[in-house]
């Protein structure tokens, strides 16, 4: 079974003036965060505004950053939607495009019971015959899972690794320690440190487009046993992390991104275009991000 290990972009998606997918500024960030050292790409999840795009541009998506990565790099696709029959076509069309493998977030709006949920992922992973990696993503989805489900789950030979956005790091730490051979992704890039502490060896994240260099940085001090360094560069990381979250992190994203010379628009109607006052803060948070330096 594949070993998933490093930093992996859970990227935005450029947009143009029409909303369309801007492709010359996703190959951009892409050539920025490789020679920065990531090990793979996340597309077309949250950060990816994966639910305002159309489904056509969710296959657009995919397909460009498997082209524009071209065999560098893991790509793994979120190919979810609200139904179990749309998320397996979208299944089948990522496998076409190429990716390392598939993820899925749960089903949500309509309150589905445990045991559809379940069986969603198991009809996934069966028609597709791809490695599927589980999203749980309880503060955006409303779908909370238990341990115990997500044990039932990783069970499944398809089902390879769960992508673990949630705060609770004993739940984490049980998935590391029962499904061994199983990929725990950290989901909070605030807290990759105490992630890595429990025995984490991969991290899927939004704020890596923007500096995956200073979580690629953490990760080694970490695995070369330098705590002080790696709590230093978490404290850098999280500096930025509280500005993002008090702008809007999406939107803030591509914002800095602008700051760094790539235009990545803005993110889709209804979230709305940054106003001047939030470019300064960013600019500021920029600036005390480099400050002392991360080398």
């Amino acid at each position: 079974m594949k070993q998933f290990e490093g930093i992996y972009p859970a990227i935005i998606t450029p947009i143009d003036e029409n909303e369309e997918i801007n492709e010359k500024a996703l190959a951009q960030v892409i050539e920025k965060t490789i020679g920065q050292g990531v090990s793979g790409f996340y597309v077309s999840g949250s950060t990816g505004e994966s639910f305002l795009l159309r489904d056509e541009q969710r296959v657009q998506l995919i397909k460009a950053v498997c082209a524009i990565v071209d065999g560098r790099c893991d790509v793994i696709a979120n190919i979810g939607t609200f139904s179990t029959r749309a998320s397996i076509k979208m299944a089948n069309a990522a496998a076409e495009c190429g990716v390392t493998a598939i993820s899925a977030v749960p089903p949500f709006y309509f309150s589905y019971s445990k045991r559809e949920i379940v069986q969603y992922y198991f009809d996934i992973a069966e028609a597709s015959g791809m490695p599927v990696i589980l999203y749980n993503i309880p503060k955006m989805s409303g779908v909370s899972f238990g341990t115990e489900e997500l044990v039932e789950l990783l069970a499944h030979d398809g089902i390879v690794g769960v992508k673990q956005t949630t705060m609770d790091l004993m739940q984490t730490e049980a998935l590391v320690r029962i499904c061994r051979d199983k990929a725990v992704f950290n989901g909070h890039d605030e807290i990759l440190l105490p992630a890595l502490s429990v025995g984490i060896r991969a991290s899927i994240g939004s704020t890596f487009s923007i500096m995956a260099d200073v979580f690629v940085q953490l990760k080694k001090a970490f695995d070369a046993g330098d705590m002080e360094r790696a709590r230093y560069l978490q404290g850098k990381g999280n500096g930025m992390i509280r500005t993002l979250l008090e702008i809007g992190i999406f939107p803030a994203i591509k914002g800095v991104l602008k700051l760094q010379g790539i235009d990545c628009g803005n993110c889709i109607k209804p979230f709305q275009p940054l106003r001047p006052e939030d470019y300064q803060k960013l600019e500021k948070a920029l600036v005390d991000l480099y400050d002392g330096g991360i080398a």
